[in-house]
């Protein structure tokens, strides 16, 4: 994590992430927030369509969730992302950091991680 930040990851420490820790953070970054189950299914879909063996070892449902939910639970252990209410939101902080960088949060329109910093 980055310690200009307080030991709070930044939107540089994306970069670090594995494939599918950054796909679910570029979700993220486009949505902000999302309920848990409909940011499930979306991200399930999205790796379905990818179809790429880097993401997760196989493409059942099950094992897809199951990768997601990994990911997810890490992301948010390393403060990522955040949990309230059953919706799991971009960290406050990243936000803010967002704000800064392009000033608005812009839900639902993509943001290219690497231009972001």
């Amino acid at each position: 994590m980055s310690v200009e930040n307080n030991g709070k990851p930044t939107l540089r420490d994306i970069l670090k992430l594995n494939k599918l820790e950054r796909l679910v953070m570029d979700y993220f970054l486009k949505h902000i927030s999302a309920g848990e189950i409909i940011a499930i299914i979306e991200l399930r879909e999205e790796i379905k369509r990818l179809k790429d063996p880097d993401l997760v070892p196989e493409f059942d449902d099950v094992v897809i969730e199951l990768e997601i939910g990994k990911a997810i639970n890490k992301l948010l252990k390393e403060g990522f992302i955040e949990y309230r209410s059953g919706c799991y939101n971009l960290a406050k902080h990243l936000r803010e950091e967002l704000k800064r960088k392009i000033g608005d949060l812009k839900p639902g329109f993509s943001k290219d991680t690497e231009k972001l910093i």
